[in-house]
């Protein structure tokens, strides 16, 4: 049965209401009929969506603090051992454990965060520090987001045999525990940056390659798919073209949730003695020297920690944020 269309009826301002008998006169309303004008109007702008996503983002105030703590986090690390006057390797035992805002006995430069068990300036070696950690931390998470995109994103598309047998092996892979993976690369590399980075990247992916793949399958039978498929583009465009850029939100939520881990591990195997070889520092190894002598001097592991905590609060709060903001469903 067809819909009758609504139209608008309104009080006519020149009859009265109501007449003696209490009944309402026809002629009391005037038809007005259907407003063609504005019927089909849009009463929001039209934004896409990567800017819709900013726009919440920005109005967050726990994602503005983020940004702005680890966009401080990330200048320093670049700019700060590039001018502070102490050199993050340079001993001065005689001058050992000192505490904050204390000046140089030789230079008379304030040692804003003290000097460690062996004279060595703690704010350079912070800053150097994080300048190690975070890249590690960035490498590891953009090595596993391509490895994973790639895998995930084939298994996905292809299915049947081929998604099989690369689950298969992708259980294999991500059952093999990390810390053996490094162990064995530390007697056969030199322990460094490039070690850490192979040594998580080898597993780090699993993730990344499961999450890729279940987005990919529950896509590829949606109409733009099959609408590309039927124009004849082949399976590498449909991937890298429709369904990655489809998939790009959950991607970048993962590598944001995925450097904290990075780096609260880099600082778990430099504690252990299996991360970069000294004289470089990382936040790992900061640690790992403060807490010999934590008892005395505990200032020294505070200062690491906090600055290793807030980081990654920030990234982990970050990533809830982005996670919020790239939801389709929670747009007003």
């Amino acid at each position: 049965m067809a819909k009758k269309k609504k139209t608008n009826i309104v009080q006519s301002p020149e009859y009265t209401p109501y007449d003696v008998s209490g009944t309402i006169p026809a002629d009391a309303f005037v038809v007005l009929g259907a407003d063609t004008e504005n019927m089909e109007a849009i009463k929001r702008p039209s934004i896409s969506f990567m800017k819709d996503a900013w726009n919440r983002i920005r109005k967050s105030k726990v994602a503005v603090v983020c940004m702005i703590f680890l966009a401080i986090i990330i200048l320093g690390a670049i700019f700060f051992p590039m001018v502070i006057p102490f050199d993050y390797a340079k001993q001065n035992v005689a001058f050992q454990n000192q505490p904050m805002f204390t000046p140089d006995s030789v230079t008379g430069q304030m040692h804003l965060f003290g000097t460690d068990a062996l004279g060595r300036d703690v704010f350079a070696r912070i800053w150097y520090g994080a300048r190690v950690s975070l890249t590690v931390a960035v490498a590891v998470a953009l090595i596993d987001c391509v490895i994973g995109v790639i895998y995930g994103g084939v298994s996905g598309y292809f299915g049947g045999m081929v998604d099989n047998v690369m689950m298969r092996i992708l259980e294999v892979i991500s059952g093999i525990p990390y810390m053996i993976i490094v162990i064995l690369l530390m007697t056969v590399m030199d322990r460094g940056i490039g070690t850490i980075i192979i040594a998580y990247s080898l597993t780090g992916w699993t993730g990344m390659a499961r999450l890729v793949r279940g987005q990919v399958v529950s896509l590829k039978e949606q109409e733009f798919v099959i609408a590309a498929k039927t124009m004849g583009a082949g399976a590498g465009r449909i991937i890298a073209k429709h369904l990655v850029p489809n998939v790009l939100s959950v991607i970048i939520v993962n590598i944001t949730l995925d450097i904290p881990n990075v780096i609260f591990t880099e600082a778990f195997l430099s504690i252990l003695g299996l991360g970069i070889a000294p004289p470089k520092a990382s936040w790992g190894i900061i640690a790992n020297d403060a807490i010999k002598v934590f008892q005395m001097y505990p200032t020294q592991l505070v200062i690491v920690a906090l600055f290793i905590c807030i980081t990654m609060l920030s990234f982990n709060l970050l990533g809830d944020q982005l996670r919020d903001a790239f939801d389709p469903k929670l747009r007003r």
